[in-house]
């Protein structure tokens, strides 16, 4: 009996939306937070934006809705909500640099994420084989370490080079892309 892939289509569809999401929501809160240091020059307010209180405490109830909902619905869903509020946001940042609007952003962001990584999660057991989960669990779980470790790297490079505008329009882009990519992935559920 032949061993089934690993990297399938809705897989491998699923782990480069992922990919997309969380080193884009890193790479964005990093750079978001960099821009409060410079704009405020205070540590207390970069380290309050950076803050991740919503993702842990509503991680759980992420967990209840992906148990519940089609996963690549809450998927979808939460990534074109992204792009429309790093758009609206960019709007709102044209007008004015407001630390409430950076604030209400970042801990927008940390919701989603809190949502997001449980869809993923929930995910696996249905798009692997018995024999591949542990290796898909892994591949997951490497994508999301890596984007913790690397997206804030990124995103102080990138804003040190680039600035925030940039990075807004092109994290609103891949979130957008993200979104329209993960509709033609199919979860069983």
């Amino acid at each position: 009996m032949k061993p089934k892939k690993l990297f399938h289509r809705n897989f491998s569809l699923m782990i480069i939306g992922q990919i997309i999401s969380l080193f884009g929501n890193a790479i964005l809160r990093f750079a978001l937070s960099m821009y409060v240091l410079d704009l405020t020059g205070s540590a207390a307010a970069f380290g309050t934006i950076l803050a991740m209180i919503p993702t842990v405490l509503l991680s759980p109830v992420g967990g209840i809705i992906a148990d519940r909902i089609n996963r690549r619905n809450i998927m979808v869903a939460l990534d074109f909500t992204t792009a429309g509020l790093i758009a609206v946001f960019t709007l709102l940042f044209t007008v004015s640099d407001s630390l409430w609007i950076i604030g209400l952003l970042m801990v927008l962001l940390s919701v989603i994420q809190s949502f997001y990584q449980p869809s993923v999660q929930a995910s696996i057991p249905a798009l692997t084989a018995d024999e591949n989960l542990m290796k898909a669990n892994s591949v997951v779980i490497q994508v999301n370490a890596l984007a913790n470790l690397v997206g804030p790297v990124l995103g102080g490079f990138l804003y040190g080079f680039f600035g925030l505008m940039p990075i807004l329009i092109a994290s609103g882009l891949c979130f957008f892309t993200s979104a329209v990519m993960e509709i033609f992935l199919h979860i069983p559920f």
